[in-house]
């Protein structure tokens, strides 16, 4: 099968036999000049499912030529950060989508500065990067007490930590979530409660990094090295 030439995602997404583009997905259509020539337009649905439509400059409706199914990831790789500032929030979803990571859990922590964001926007981000690095899946992103969160999931965490007492190793990410805290620090009730958790906390080499830095790198060696 040839290479689309336009990648949609639609979420939730029902194949039909005629579809209509959106006003913008036709505007992307036109900034990769592609809408004065047939070409294929495939939708994905975020969940394996790649459909291939017909797109003729003659028409506005777009026919549906064949259909396939990815499977799924067996293991879904995730992290657990506080919300990057400004507009590394943008910067950070791009790469983590491209490098493959399946979930963000973002954490708002007791010296969080940026305690929200738009998840409408965010969304967004991560389906134009996914479209333009090929994936068949969308990141998930969802924001949580970090607090609570951490409480739950208490027995899955490990911490990125610049004063951790672990140096890092590829071993140590194995079946755990790895947790990138504010960069403000963590709150001394925080530290107080992985200590008595026994939550191991490791040491990257280097110096320290910036939130959105660290988690990228997590990201990385969660999809590429363990």
């Amino acid at each position: 099968m040839s290479e689309p030439g336009l990648i949609l995602f639609r979420i939730p997404f029902v194949p039909n036999e005629t579809i209509q583009l959106t006003k913008d997905e036709l505007n992307h259509l036109r900034a990769l000049r592609l809408q004065n020539d047939s070409t294929t337009v495939q939708i994905r649905d975020g969940a394996g499912g790649l459909f291939n439509y017909l797109y003729l400059p003659t028409s506005k409706q777009l026919t549906l030529q064949t259909k396939e199914f990815v499977p799924n990831k067996s293991i879904r790789k995730k992290i657990a950060i506080a919300l990057p500032k400004g507009n590394r929030l943008d910067f950070f979803l791009q790469k983590v989508t491209e490098i493959g990571l399946d979930e963000v859990i973002f954490l708002v922590f007791r010296h969080s500065i940026r305690k929200e964001f738009n998840l409408e926007r965010a969304e967004k981000i991560v389906k134009e990067a996914a479209a333009q690095s090929k994936q068949t899946e969308i990141l998930k992103l969802s924001i949580e007490s970090a607090k609570d969160w951490m409480e739950a999931h208490k027995e899955s965490l490990v911490v990125f930590h610049p004063f951790g007492k672990d140096p890092f190793s590829i071993q140590g990410l194995y079946g755990k979530i790895p947790v990138i805290g504010p960069e403000g620090g963590f709150h001394g009730d925080e530290e107080v409660w992985m200590e008595n958790n026994q939550i191991p906390k490791l040491t990257l080499p280097g110096g320290v990094l910036r939130t959105e830095t660290c988690g990228i790198v997590a990201a990385s060696f969660l999809v590429y090295g363990s």
